[in-house]
């Protein structure tokens, strides 16, 4: 639940001496306690600041103690901006109070389903607003059963919304939204973060996968594109993305099968198939790519293996596992690329469409960069066939900002998986993988596998409960009608069955343990 305490409850609070005191005590318990959200309007501040030293003499309070409190107690606290336009339009209106008109608006743009607790009786003219004692006798009454969903991206931009406000308007205001500073700094930032020379923004994940192909058919063959001739392996158990970045290179998709536990490709099936296919009725294998699917690493010491073995370059599709590892080695950084989405739903995510490609490649990073931009270093004067496909800067912004949470947010990712491992051991539904020292898997999805007479029931039976869940992914990519006739499948035998069982449940970093207990409870009651 998402509070607002008015400017009188906060100072009750913090002079004790007040005659609200208690009461303002117990509601900042009451908060603390059901682990509610506790906001302030920016435009408050000053003043709250203003009035606690003028009542601290009042009451006899030390200001520069009371002060110093405030500054304590607002650690704890979101702080919400104003926007002029909210201020305008209380101004033109009919309304008595200016200030609560101003904070009312401001705060349901952010909560709208937000309780205000206020001593002010006027501001008991708005919804939602409850005196200290209404909210003491009735809060437990006020807690909703909401729906639970797969992600609540509404719910993360609140818990950041400092942050992506100040990176937001900092960008809008500069006025360079092409190519402009935030998204130099990204790409230096998510380097580092890798481990790697060079990163490059581009315009979503897809385009990362057909730009990394892309630039390596110039380097390795000399043209724009592969040729149908030239095969690239890959998994076809993931998003559509994958496979068809590849057809966009000019290549063919060659599909191999897959780990049953781990959902990923099985290096087994890639070196049996080179071993009877890499050079066969003119064709040539040139590369692999793998697909660190729902943030589970690939066994990247197998695949690296390979590729040196038959000299062949590989790209990481790593749009759901920002931030993972193998060995303690970020993926992304391990290949010949890292193709990265910033789709909103992914790990790390902005606020619509956008990618990256990482490389420690000079060469191709300089290609990358010109293929985003029509093709060339000089856009009026362009050597190859290029794309628009810049990070927009606002979305660089944005991702700036929430950069700072990704390392937090996996680990919640990865303390809800151990939560769920825990509550479902024993089911029947087989649970991911247990990870051993290689991996560190950052669960953009935690999916399990269940009997495939089940799982559609099972999904129903969730849904009925409000308890969102999704199949990543119903139809493997050699079964679609884009591949057919363009791809090469190889004996796929899992990645036929896991589609018919795999069930991907809420794995949002913000979830409760209430939340997921009653998410586990639920599984367990079904019948099964």
């Amino acid at each position: 639940m998402n509070i607002l305490l008015d400017l009188n409850v906060v100072i009750d609070f913090l002079i004790p001496k007040r005659k609200g005191y208690e009461l303002s005590k117990k509601v900042h318990e009451i908060i603390r306690e059901q682990g509610f959200t506790l906001w302030m309007s920016a435009s408050s501040v000053s003043n709250i600041w203003y009035v606690l030293a003028e009542e601290a003499k009042r009451y006899g309070a030390n200001p520069d103690y009371v002060n110093l409190e405030f500054k304590r107690y607002i650690q704890d606290v979101k702080i919400f901006s104003v926007t002029g336009s909210s201020v305008r339009e209380a101004i033109n209106s009919s309304v008595k109070d200016l200030e609560d008109h101003i904070i009312y608006t401001n705060f349901k743009r952010i909560a709208p389903d937000g309780l205000i607790i206020s001593n002010d009786k006027g501001f008991g003219n708005y919804d939602h607003v409850l005196t200290p004692r209404e909210f003491i006798d009735n809060y437990g009454s006020l807690r909703k059963s909401k729906a639970i969903p797969l992600l609540d991206l509404k719910q993360e931009y609140c818990y950041m919304l400092e942050d992506i406000d100040n990176f937001l308007l900092k960008n809008i205001a500069d006025a360079k939204y092409i190519l402009g500073p935030e998204v130099k700094e990204l790409e230096q930032r998510i380097a580092e973060y890798l481990g790697v020379k060079h990163c490059i923004g581009c315009s979503s994940g897809t385009e990362a996968l057909v730009l990394s192909l892309r630039a390596l058919a110039i380097k390795t063959k000399g043209k724009e594109y592969f040729d149908r001739t030239d095969k690239i392996i890959t998994t076809p158990f993931t998003f559509t993305a994958t496979g068809d970045a590849i057809l966009r290179a000019g290549a063919t998709p060659v599909f191999v099968d897959i780990d049953p536990k781990s959902f990923n490709i099985d290096p087994d099936k890639i070196r049996k198939y080179l071993s009877m296919h890499y050079r066969s009725n003119g064709s040539r294998v040139v590369g692999i790519v793998p697909v660190h699917l729902y943030g589970h690493p690939c066994h990247m010491d197998q695949i690296m293996e390979i590729a040196r073995e038959y000299d062949l370059f590989v790209v990481e599709d790593v749009a759901q596992a920002f931030g993972g590892m193998w060995k303690g080695q970020k993926l992304g950084s391990i290949g010949h690329t890292g193709a990265f989405s910033f789709f909103p739903s992914k790990n790390l995510g902005g606020f619509g469409d956008g990618g990256m490609v990482a490389t420690n490649d000079e060469d191709i990073a300089e290609l990358v960069r010109m293929l985003i931009k029509h093709g060339g270093k000089d856009k009026y004067n362009v050597e190859h066939i290029g794309y628009n496909a810049r990070l927009d800067t606002i979305q660089a912004a944005i991702l700036l900002a929430k950069l700072k949470y990704i390392d937090e947010f996996n680990q919640r990712r990865r303390k809800i998986a151990q939560i769920y491992n825990q509550k479902l051991e024993g089911l029947n539904v087989g649970l991911p993988i247990v990870e051993d020292s290689n991996v560190y898997h950052v669960y953009h999805q935690y999916t399990i596998r269940v009997p495939a007479d089940k799982r559609n029931k099972l999904q129903e039976y969730l849904k009925a409960n409000n308890i969102s869940t999704m199949v990543y992914y119903p139809v493997p990519l050699h079964k679609m009608k884009v591949f057919d006739g363009r791809c090469e499948a190889v004996d796929i035998r899992e990645a036929e069955v896991a589609p018919k069982e795999v069930l991907s449940l809420p794995i949002e970093p913000l979830l409760t343990e209430e939340e997921i207990d009653f998410v586990c409870r639920t599984i367990r009651e079904f019948e099964w």
